[in-house]
């Protein structure tokens, strides 16, 4: 989550499909027990959401917190990364020196159920160039291989372009396979190649 002064106004999220079908969406408390069954999967993988504490975000007050942060991410960039260092106790650290990056966050979601996440960075600092870009997103692991990654990037792309991203800029380790398709079944361009990572240009409009 890397940032800085106040962006562009916040692109509307798609409203929610009649059907409940899966679809982008603020972050709110009505994912509430969902997500802690997605941090739960986080944590048995061990791979990601290590900083946040599933004990805490049970409580309703201390989770409505934390949505608060993420949706203020824009307004003020760094709300969320100052969550999780003030409540989770996370080692911290100055900011870049270009500053914090404005984003939107967004979650995937299908009726009350959290399916993943999805950051949409308003502009790109010299880290993100190097690592990051304007989107980044992960399907919790009970979610996975069910196309949820390729539809959450191609809803997410016009709301990029909205905010005058053009093109998005997205990358992937070298041998993330499964990164790589999803990234180019939505028109990715690879760009290059550099530490590990693809830089891919996707276009947004």
């Amino acid at each position: 989550m890397r940032g800085g002064a106040s962006g562009p106004d916040v692109p509307a999220a798609p409203a929610a499909d009649a059907s409940g079908a899966p679809h982008l969406a603020p972050p709110s408390v009505t994912y509430h027990a969902s997500f802690l069954r997605a941090l739960g999967e986080y944590r048995a993988e061990g791979l990601l959401n290590r900083e946040l504490d599933a004990v805490a975000l049970a409580d309703p007050v201390e989770f409505t917190r934390y949505v608060a942060a993420l949706r203020a991410d824009v307004e003020t960039p760094g709300a969320a990364w100052a969550y999780v260092v003030r409540f989770s106790g996370a080692e911290p650290y100055a900011p870049p020196a270009d500053g914090w990056v404005p984003q939107t966050v967004l979650w995937w979601a299908a009726g009350d159920e959290y399916l993943g996440r999805l950051n949409i960075r308003h502009r790109l600092s010299r880290d993100l160039r190097r690592r990051g870009g304007h989107i980044g997103y992960d399907v919790r692991p009970g979610a996975r291989r069910l196309g949820h990654a390729t539809a959450m990037l191609a809803a997410a792309l016009p709301l990029a372009g909205a905010l005058a991203i053009s093109p998005a800029l997205l990358d992937c380790e070298v041998d993330n396979v499964a990164s790589r398709r999803v990234i180019e079944k939505n028109g990715g361009c690879l760009e290059r190649e550099a530490s590990g990572s693809l830089f891919y240009r996707v276009p947004t409009r």
